[in-house]
């Protein structure tokens, strides 16, 4: 034996291990409460997800905008989901936006409820604005309508209205 002891490691504190624990809790409270936090909890309620989805593989919807079609939920006229009366069981999205494809640009409306867990309720739908064109000494929209409407199941499944 030469007499040599072994080195021994410092243990690590268990106070270090809780400091690094809070950091990444409030790491992760600081994202959610910032701007991308909140857009990602509101377009994340399952009427918008669902309903995007569907408009993006609707061929009504195809046929009038083109393929592919798409829905930016990142540019929206209004988006809104309040996650506080979410929290005390008020839980209501409402989003105005653009849907887009090849050949042109429609309105993607929404309007959703779910109150103290009883399931959403609510409408969307998609309408084309057309253009205006002078007639008779007054202007008229041509080419407006409703490409798809309809209402939610329970649990935020969009339901197609047949006309």
């Amino acid at each position: 034996m030469n007499g040599m002891q072994p080195v021994r490691q410092p243990a690590k504190s268990s106070a270090g291990k809780v400091m690094v624990t809070l950091g990444v809790v409030l790491f992760f409270a600081l994202v959610l409460s910032s701007c991308v936090g909140k857009h990602l909890w509101t377009v994340s309620a399952p009427p918008i997800t669902r309903t995007v989805e569907l408009l993006e593989k609707e061929p009504a919807v195809a046929a009038a905008l083109g393929s592919p079609v798409s829905v930016s939920m990142a540019v929206t006229k209004t988006l809104r989901r309040d996650f506080i009366r979410a929290m005390q069981g008020q839980d209501n999205v409402t989003v105005l936006a653009k849907a887009s494809g090849p050949k042109g640009e429609a309105w993607f409306r929404l309007s959703a409820a779910n109150h103290d867990g009883q399931g959403w309720a609510g409408t969307f739908s998609v309408t084309t604005e057309g253009r205006q064109v002078l007639e008779g000494g007054s202007y008229k929209a041509e080419g407006t309508g409703t490409l798809i409407e309809g209402d939610f199941a329970r649990d935020g499944t969009p339901r197609v209205k047949k006309p």
